[in-house]
């Protein structure tokens, strides 16, 4: 049952919201083992949760890769059950009921921790569960998303305690475990949203261009022209009808090198200097002839005026800023462990660091600042800090979800973005190729969303927010205060225990 309810409340549907079955998720499981003694007989009951929640969770990742999924199958499964592992440790040598109150805080700490690890896949996680919540999980802005994972486990916990000891007041304390985040949903959302976002905030229009083009076809001559063709086309659109400050295209819009290739510059340059528009381009590099393998994922805001004084001011690819992308999906873009060595699909991401944000203005002289990021790192939550920290008044997400399909993959990933703009109070343009291309404010609501699998266009006007949130300040905070906490009571808890022997 625990399996089964924990899976399925990642399935991530923007009108069905199974996240509370993580609520109770793992409420069975830890009933059941409240006597178990017999590592043997625990190991069997728990890991079992995750032989079934698992395939329920990501099973979609099969559509891109039958590699993929038993990837994820065998990296993510022992990190998860990681926590449960302490748990029957501390069950042993203290109480059932004082290790239960320890779970919450272990279990936050060791995500947080396998969170750093280079072949940790980012994406089974329990704060992900409550994405699509987000009258419950606004205080990520505190804590991030370390906080909802701790209040989903502690729901359990407390939850446990009163169908174990069947005492009115654990019904109490639920109530308002549960009640408090929507009450300060309620303050930040519709009572004082200055208090959250400032008064210092501009708005910039900006046009999304999603393409449509099979993530799965080879870039023959054809394929390319296709994706030129849609590129260019639905960029006219976007300028002629709205004429936006900024337009985003998806991941590597452009397939090749735009810098080493001259027609493709040119062309490039003519077309922004002709819409008088900024560009948020990206494109592929492959720098080392030795290793063909190898390559760099990069974006860039392409403005005007350095479209139209590039010649005259002699500028070389070397003097324009460009991002380079810095976290990849581990075992398909790199090796972990291994950076050198291809993927399993044969390729080799050249990570980047520098530099994260880029300003642009419009025709009025107005000045805005967007980060560029690029799909996998949306799941890196303190690289998004890294982002709005660096002087990000919104963030430009570049994506390429179409490996997955009409699955619930695309709309999982959707989900999680909402958290990163809740985390940080910053509105997201998310912008993917095939979908799900959308508008995310700082609340995480989501608007202007685009049919997926379809070419076309969105535009609207984006809200650029220059303060920062608690958590985008302080991204570490509450795991690290999380685990002083769980240290000093397992301290307590022994010493307690030592003094009644």
């Amino acid at each position: 049952m625990s399996g089964a309810l924990y899976g399925l409340a990642y399935q991530s549907f923007p009108n069905l919201s199974t996240g509370v079955l993580a609520w109770i998720a793992f409420v069975p499981v830890l009933l059941a083992t409240k006597e178990t003694t017999s590592f043997r007989k625990y190991f069997f009951q728990t890991f079992l949760v995750f032989i079934i929640s698992s395939p329920i969770g990501f099973w979609w990742t099969s559509y891109f890769s039958w590699k993929a999924f038993f990837v994820c199958y065998l990296t993510q499964i022992i990190s998860i059950f990681l926590p449960f592992l302490l748990h029957f440790i501390l069950q042993k040598r203290l109480t059932w009921e004082k290790a239960l109150y320890l779970l919450p805080f272990q279990w936050t700490l060791i995500d947080w921790l396998t969170h750093h690890l280079p072949h940790s896949l980012q994406v089974y996680y329990i704060a992900y569960t409550q994405a699509n919540n987000i009258w419950l999980i606004q205080f990520a802005d505190i804590t991030g998303m370390w906080g909802i994972g701790f209040w989903v486990i502690m729901a359990n916990v407390i939850l446990t305690l009163f169908i174990s000891h069947r005492k009115k007041h654990y019904a109490i304390y639920l109530i308002i475990w549960l009640a408090a985040p929507f009450i300060y949903a309620l303050w930040v959302v519709k009572i004082q949203p200055k208090s959250i976002l400032g008064n210092l905030n501009t708005k910039s229009k900006v046009s999304i261009i999603q393409t449509n083009v099979d993530a799965y076809a080879k870039y023959d001559s054809a394929g390319v022209q296709k994706i030129f063709d849609q590129i260019v086309g639905l960029s006219d659109s976007a300028v002629r009808t709205v004429q936006p400050d900024l337009i985003v295209l998806p991941e590597t819009a452009i397939p090749f090198p735009l810098f080493q290739d001259k027609k493709l510059l040119s062309f490039t340059k003519d077309a922004i200097a002709t819409w008088q528009t900024s560009v948020a381009i990206g494109y592929v590099e492959y720098p080392d002839s030795t290793r063909p393998q190898a390559f760099k994922n990069n974006a860039l805001v392409f403005t005007p005026e350095l479209a139209m004084l590039w010649d005259s001011l002699q500028i070389k690819p070397e003097d324009v800023k460009v991002y380079q992308k810095e976290y990849g999906l581990p075992f398909m873009e790199f090796m972990p462990y291994a950076p050198n060595h291809p993927s399993l699909l044969g390729s080799s991401l050249i990570k980047g660091s520098m530099p994260y944000t880029f300003a642009y203005g419009n025709t009025k002289n107005d000045k805005f600042k967007v980060a560029l990021t690029i799909c996998w790192e949306q799941m890196y939550p303190h690289k998004m800090a890294e982002l709005v920290n660096s002087g990000a008044e919104f963030i430009a997400l570049m994506n390429n979800d179409a490996w997955f399909g009409k699955t619930p993959g695309a709309k999982q990933l959707m989900s999680f973005t909402r958290i990163r703009a809740i985390e940080n109070r910053r509105s997201i343009v998310r912008c993917s190729n095939g979908g799900f291309s959308c508008f995310i404010d700082p609340f995480g609501r989501v608007s202007g969303q685009l049919p997926w699998f379809t070419a076309t266009i969105g535009a609207q006007e984006v809200l650029c927010v220059q303060k920062k949130s608690f958590y985008t300040k302080h991204p570490h905070w509450f795991p690290i205060t999380i685990g002083i906490v769980c240290l000093c009571l397992t301290s307590l808890f022994f010493w307690q225990r030592k003094r009644s022997f």
